[in-house]
């Protein structure tokens, strides 16, 4: 470890029980796909197995499977008294999937696809039983070498923002101008995502929250596979980044010790949440003259208040 980022860490230390470093001439670049990889949240699947979970969590009305009534999630789609969900719509919707991942398969080449999740061993550090959830995304490079990433929405129900974050703006995102060949690609998506309506989903049901968010498939293109699956999962609501000087809620001595030592000694300070439904992590980091990144980690659940 650099000297200078050993002194920082020494300090830091002192003030917060759960560190975060990041050593640059040991783990690469810092950036938010590379440190979900890090922290066990990627696994490898295959895009058959993705595009299925997508549908799953149609059929099912919630962000993942309830097969038992534990912690008073909402029921299954087909047992609710408003259920709209019937075959015909089952089956034209996985038509409409099905042409969607003809049509990757036929655009991209290289396509990978992920399933993000929590590390089971983390149930152990939750106050409640929550459900195993994860999310799948899927991703390719396009015939002039850029990538492109699919993603479902996903809800958040543990951080302060999440009002903010639950409902997209846009199904594709890009920070540049497409080719010609890409923007083709973008056109053929966007009319089979267009007919892949949002659908509205339960998240928590009972203790009168009755929270719902939008799952739908939204998308990104980018010159690199990282920035495609950033963009990818800021869209999907999973993933929010803010550039901020953060500033501790409570009061305490510690914490505006905290709060000053990451203003003064640190640049580039920046807040990552990812959220997987009702757990969350938050990295509230910062780069220390080395060029290495310090900080802390947390992580925080739904807490049901009746």
């Amino acid at each position: 470890m650099k000297l200078e980022t050993e002194q920082l860490l020494g300090t830091l230390e002192l003030l917060c029980s759960d560190l975060f470093i990041w050593e640059n001439a040991i783990q690469g670049e810092f950036n938010i796909w590379n440190l979900m990889i890090s922290e066990g949240f990627v696994h490898l699947t295959d895009i058959e197995l993705a595009f299925k979970h997508w549908q799953k969590i149609e059929e099912w009305g919630t962000p993942t499977n309830q097969e038992a009534s534990d912690y008073e999630y909402a029921p299954p789609r087909s047992k609710r008294k408003d259920n709209t969900w019937n075959e015909s719509i089952a089956n034209k919707r996985q038509g409409y999937y099905q042409q969607l991942q003809q049509l990757i398969k036929n655009h991209l080449q290289n396509i990978q696809a992920y399933n993000l999740s929590f590390p089971k061993t983390a149930h152990q550090s939750f106050e409640w039983g929550h459900p195993y959830f994860s999310m799948s995304i899927v991703v390719g490079e396009t015939s002039d070498r850029h990538y492109f990433c699919l993603a479902p929405t996903i809800p958040d129900q543990v951080s302060y923002n999440y009002r903010d974050r639950n409902q997209p703006t846009t199904q594709i995102v890009y920070k540049e101008s497409p080719s010609q060949v890409n923007q083709t690609l973008i056109t053929e998506v966007q009319i089979l995502l267009g007919n892949l309506t949002p659908i509205t989903n339960y998240g928590y049901y009972h203790g009168g929250y009755n929270y719902t968010y939008q799952h739908q498939i939204v998308g990104a293109l980018a010159k690199t596979k990282t920035t495609a699956i950033e963009l990818a999962l800021q869209a999907a609501t999973m993933v929010f980044l803010e550039k901020r000087t953060v500033e501790y809620a409570d009061n305490s001595d510690n914490s505006r010790k905290l709060s000053q030592f990451m203003n003064q000694c640190l640049a580039n300070r920046t807040d990552y949440n990812i959220s997987f439904w009702d757990v969350g992590y938050t990295y509230e980091v910062g780069q220390t003259p080395a060029g290495d990144w310090i900080g802390v980690r947390s992580q925080g659940e739904f807490e049901y208040n009746p």
